[in-house]
């Protein structure tokens, strides 16, 4: 078995005295702002990870392993022990939802694999256009095109077009249009032999054939929220050729092996929190077609950059959850607590300099150094979303404590399992990740 990822890095915060010239201040005068980081957040950069075919992920003292469980608060698993029971005979679809810690897959990954190898690889599953959307995409697929689309995301302030369950969509600006979806050159293990496309409005399907250019047989099965496409054969990528009336929105695809086992889908997005999934208004809906037996929401680290309002926290928790049960009373639920991160801090402080300006008046420098604290609102969103779980019978993860509880954010740096921004971790930290939720998903599932 090999992963292949990448990690989110943040662009490098400054550690250095910057100095710029101030407006007649005080002299001597101190102030201390705290960053949003919403830059950091919403646009994280991708680089290489240089292990990232190492599946050997060792456990560090710090992490809370007798706390690695999923607590069921009177919730009721036995229909997706039920459908793992079943799983050599027919896939189990899991999902885990979430923000940046989620959209580069390099958790929900090792995730996918370890389970894949204990039950079954019935394919990667959802994959969604967000390179062509202009953001970062897992490295594991690919989702291209040779033509010219108009892209909108979760996080922009306006929406041109619908906007589907993955947070992203595509709408093509040429009635003939062709997409490229493939599973990475460096996987020798994902063939797949379906391609569910998950869209609004028309498409058909006129050709498909392989990056050769080698055709293959196909049948197109269109329904009203997705067109599936049967191939002849397993492959490891497809150029699919279609036509549209204008009105086409396209939001993901789903690739599937056509053997027994399981798919573990991801959607995630930079920036996103549970009002931001509920802007969309229809996830639940969305999701349906995937027939989820375990839904994962792992969401509340961006809630807790700027003022968090508990009360209002919660109603946003209670509408995504409900959104999705309306449609998908089967799966499930499992809610994700977030981890202990960090905040940067700018300290500036301003002093008078010789000379004066032009206009006469003293001259003043300004000194700034950042530095970093513990994110104080993070463990209040941690209880709001344990509290919600033992109030309305949902599942928790409990990442927070897992991961070390207070003062893991320290652990995590001094281990380089955190990237620089303090927000993110590294490729290490989130392959750790995802083998902790495994390990979690395992023990619900044997139980």
């Amino acid at each position: 078995m090999k992963i292949f990822l990448h990690t989110i890095l943040a662009v490098s915060l400054l550690t250095a005295p910057v100095t710029a010239v101030a407006a007649e201040p005080d002299d001597g005068e101190t102030t201390v702002t705290e960053d949003d980081s919403r830059d950091i957040r919403e646009n994280a950069v991708v680089i290489p990870d240089g292990d990232a075919d190492d599946i050997d992920i060792p456990v560090p003292s710090f992490i809370r392993q007798r706390a690695n469980t999923i607590t069921l608060n009177g919730s009721d698993p036995s229909k997706l022990r039920q459908a793992i029971k079943l799983s050599n005979l027919k896939p189990v679809s899991m999902l885990l939802i979430g923000d940046s810690h989620v959209q580069a897959g390099i958790n929900a990954g090792v995730t996918r694999e370890l389970l894949q190898y204990d039950f079954g690889n019935a394919g990667r599953g959802l994959v969604a256009p967000l390179r062509l959307s202009g953001t970062n995409e897992p490295a594991d697929y690919y989702f291209q095109s040779r033509n010219q689309w108009n892209a909108v995301r979760l996080m922009n302030a306006s929406w041109e077009q619908s906007v589907g369950f993955t947070g992203t969509s595509i709408h093509p600006l040429t009635s003939d249009s062709q997409l490229f979806i493939a599973t990475s050159e460096k996987e020798d293990y994902n063939p797949f032999t379906s391609v569910t496309i998950f869209h609004r409005g028309q498409m058909t399907v006129k050709s498909v054939t392989t990056s050769e250019g080698k055709p293959v047989h196909f049948r197109s099965v269109p329904s009203r929220d997705y067109t599936h496409i049967i191939l002849a054969e397993p492959v490891t990528n497809v150029d699919i050729d279609f036509s549209s009336a204008g009105d086409l929105t396209v939001y993901g695809a789903s690739l599937e092996s056509g053997r027994p086992g399981v798919k573990f889908h991801s959607i995630g997005n930079n920036g996103a929190t549970f009002d931001t999934y509920n802007r969309i208004g229809n996830v639940g809906q969305g999701i349906a077609p995937l027939e989820p037996s375990l839904v994962i929401i792992a969401l509340g680290t961006n809630e807790a950059f700027g003022k968090f309002d508990s009360a209002e926290f919660t109603r946003s928790i209670d509408r995504l959850v409900k959104n999705i049960r309306a449609t998908n009373p089967d799966a499930f639920i499992v809610l994700t607590t977030p981890m202990e991160c960090q905040r940067s801090i700018t300290t500036s402080k301003k002093v008078r300099v010789k000379g004066k300006t032009k206009k006469g008046r003293p001259r003043y420098r300004t000194t700034s150094v950042k530095s970093y604290k513990v994110n104080t609102n993070i463990a209040p969103v941690r209880n709001a979303i344990l509290d919600y779980g033992r109030r309305n019978h949902i599942a928790v993860y409990d990442w927070y404590e897992v991961a070390g509880g207070a003062g893991a954010s320290a652990s995590w740096i001094s281990a380089n399992l955190f990237a620089k921004d303090r927000v993110h971790h590294t490729a290490a930290g989130y392959r750790l990740e995802g083998r902790m939720l495994y390990d979690a998903i395992l023990s619900t599932l044997r139980d």
